[in-house]
């Protein structure tokens, strides 16, 4: 899945550059940032997600870092590398973007089950990669309203505790518990709604 998103960053660095003409004026780098809420949506079920980038552009370059909240079965806090490519010259633009990085979690609902005052889940840190396609509308001078759709991919490993029911009362040298790693993949459409300024 990696590979996919690095071959898609590729084509997209390409066509960027096959876009670009001599003797344009160079344009500088400047802060941008975007602020946007969406849903995800998968087999398991229907959540939310919000979102902030802070970054600069360089004519249809973005790039930045992102940070928000992706309420998807294993809730977490991911913070992703951001990369965006605008299409065109007109105020109103279609855009492709990647984004990747770790996904730290928090501790809701099933993933707080306890036996015996124990954890039985210990979620780690995991990592989420999205791409997708969206337009960007101008809202002013400076202000655009964005929407896109997206592909996302959620990884979260977590160690689950499973009782030893053969040893159960534990005797004093008996091990109660047996630890299992476990990996749970998630793939996710993701729409966004929100604004850049």
């Amino acid at each position: 899945m990696r590979i996919s998103f690095i071959a898609i960053f590729s084509l997209l660095t390409v066509f960027g550059l096959a876009q670009s003409t001599p003797g344009k004026v160079k344009t500088s780098w400047k802060y941008t940032g975007i602020i946007q809420g969406g849903i995800i949506g998968g087999s398991a079920e229907l959540n939310y997600s919000a979102q902030t980038i802070q970054g600069i552009q360089k004519g249809p370059w973005l790039v930045g870092i992102g940070a928000g909240i992706d309420n998807y079965v294993a809730p977490g806090f991911p913070i992703v590398a951001h990369g965006q490519y605008n299409y065109g010259k007109r105020k109103s633009q279609p855009f492709a973007y990647l984004q990747t990085g770790p996904q730290i979690p928090w501790l809701k609902n099933e993933w707080n089950d306890k036996f015996d005052d124990e954890n039985i889940y210990d979620v780690k840190t995991g990592w989420l990669a999205e791409g997708g396609l969206g337009y960007r509308f101008p809202m002013g001078k400076k202000l655009k309203l964005i929407s896109s759709i997206g592909y996302s991919v959620k990884q979260v490993e977590y160690e689950e505790k499973r009782i030893n029911w053969w040893s159960w009362p534990p005797r004093p040298n008996d091990i109660p518990w047996s630890v299992y790693q476990q990996k749970l993949t998630m793939n996710r459409l993701v729409l966004k709604v929100g604004v850049q300024f």
